[in-house]
């Protein structure tokens, strides 16, 4: 009898429920449903029967707002974001410019918002990036996979399992408050290759002015406008809360939060090191700031990459943007430095089984028009669930389908496939956890950066492309672009509810 063999065994990612609160609606809806119905019984308690003809404009306004939705979004909740981002137009909150000599506190970011007070420390050339608001810590690893996409099926597959034993302790471990796993593709010089041309023109004392050295510089110039680096990394974030004994014993204060970040980053180190992921490098406050820098400002990704290796990243007063703008009437892009960007939410993961690697269709995504490489940010935001917290939302949520089922049984509607799916889902989940495997509450966002609108136009149309070859669907976050943007090029491990 012949058997499949493990690593043919496609990835199998949980759906997301659509149960929803009531009948798949969330609590904005239910509270204009709620609305709705309290204005009908205030006009027909107050003018009998003809309360319904005149409280008609007020409860039909809310019972349809309630029941619709605009770009895959509640209307309900669609409008207080609308809302909220004009109440910052009027007091000029979606613009912001960098101003050099305004005092501040000494080792804060220029970040808008409150995550100015984001603080970089820097601990024998580790990072630590501490959050006051929430009380946490981050490291940011840089890893190496190159050539992932370029193994054998049965090394893929090792791969995977062996990263899955990496992250699926931080679930039953206290203290992990978030890990963040993130591609980025940019372009970039071919800095390597010029100083190898360089070399060897000197060693054989070739003519820069011949026609053969010419010809290949022209060569190198037009191959650099092609050039793109795909880099990866890790971002732990700690919860300083939960491990307050650990830093009391380590003396407490800054020195304490930086000793225990060098600690996680040795144990994270060793563990990826055993899953055979080797760890690049750890980010220094410079190289940190350096991406901040560059997703802001592409156009200066030549100057910081071509920079010697003493002088290297820059200065972390530098790491957010000299101008920031959320254009009025323009709810899906914010414009920075020398980009305009647009950061998607993915909702929709693959709905049948995905081989391992079935995202290299986003990281190689190319415009559709020019075929050049889409430069953006795809990060994996990864929030550890206790065991005890997993049972429990899966009993809750295993509540609302039966209620559900009930409501639908009332109305002699018959339950479709896809709350079928929904129910298989649960019971899913709820037998992996009693096998031993962790569960985590995650988030996927994707930003997509380009010169101006237009060309951002084109790149969204080609990475919405690789995210249907990748069985995937993405949808922009509307009316929350710089809060978004923030979460996706700032690598400190920061989160978006």
């Amino acid at each position: 009898m012949s058997t499949t063999p493990e690593y043919l065994r496609p990835v199998r990612l949980p759906r997301r429920s659509r149960q929803g609160v009531v009948m798949g609606m969330d609590g904005w809806q239910i509270a204009f449903l709620t609305a709705a119905a309290l204005v009908v019984l205030i006009f027909v308690n107050r003018f009998g029967p003809l309360g319904l003809l005149y409280g008609a404009p007020l409860y039909l306004l809310f019972g349809i707002t309630a029941v619709t939705s605009i770009h895959g979004v509640s209307t309900p909740r669609m409008a207080g974001l609308w809302l909220m981002k004009q109440v910052r137009h009027t007091a000029g909150a979606t613009t912001q410019t960098f101003r050099p000599e305004q005092p501040r506190l000494t080792g804060t970011l220029n970040l808008p918002g409150t995550r100015a007070s984001i603080q970089l420390w820097d601990g024998n050339r580790t990072a630590a990036a501490y959050n006051p608001h929430d009380r946490s810590v981050s490291v940011i690893a840089e890893l190496e996979v190159q050539g992932f996409l370029m193994h054998d099926l049965p090394e893929r597959f090792d791969l995977a399992e062996q990263f899955d034993r990496v992250l699926g302790p931080f679930t039953q471990r206290p203290g992990v408050k978030r890990v963040t796993l993130q591609e980025r593709t940019l372009p970039t010089t071919i800095r390597a290759a010029r100083e190898h041309y360089e070399t060897v023109r000197r060693v054989r004392d070739l003519n820069p002015e011949s026609p053969v050295a010419r010809n290949y510089q022209d060569v190198m110039d037009h191959a650099e406008q092609f050039e793109v680096a795909h880099r990866n990394y890790l971002i732990l974030t700690l919860d300083l809360v939960t491990l307050g004994s650990q830093l009391k014993a380590l003396g407490g204060g800054k020195d304490a939060i930086v000793a225990l970040a060098q600690i996680e980053s040795g144990n994270l180190a060793d563990a990826l090191s055993a899953a055979k992921i080797k760890v690049r490098r750890w980010l220094s406050p410079r190289e940190v700031a350096a991406l901040g820098r560059l997703a802001f400002d592409p156009e200066f990704a030549a100057t910081v990459q071509n920079r010697p290796d003493t002088l290297t990243g820059v200065d972390p007063l530098a790491i957010g943007p000299m101008y920031l703008d959320e254009p009025k009437g323009r709810n899906g892009i914010v414009v920075t430095d020398s980009a305009v960007h647009t950061t998607m939410w993915v909702h929709e993961w693959p709905r049948s089984d995905s081989p391992v690697g079935f995202l290299a269709p986003v990281v190689f995504a190319r415009h559709p028009h020019t075929g050049e490489a889409i430069t953006h940010i795809f990060s994996i935001v990864l929030t550890p669930v206790p065991v005890s917290k997993a049972l429990k939302r899966i009993r809750d949520e295993k509540k609302v389908w039966r209620g559900n089922e009930k409501l639908r049984a009332k109305r002699g509607a018959d339950g479709s496939a896809a709350d079928a799916a929904d129910w298989k889902a649960l019971e899913q989940q709820e037998q992996e956890i009693a096998n031993g495997h962790g569960e985590f509450q995650y988030g996927a966002y994707l930003t997509v950066t380009a010169p101006d609108e237009e060309r951002l136009d084109q790149a969204i149309a080609g990475m919405r492309n690789a995210l249907s070859r990748a069985g995937m669907e993405a949808q922009i976050l509307y009316c929350q672009q710089a809060e978004a943007l923030m979460v996706n090029a700032i690598p400190v491990g920061l989160g978006m509810k």
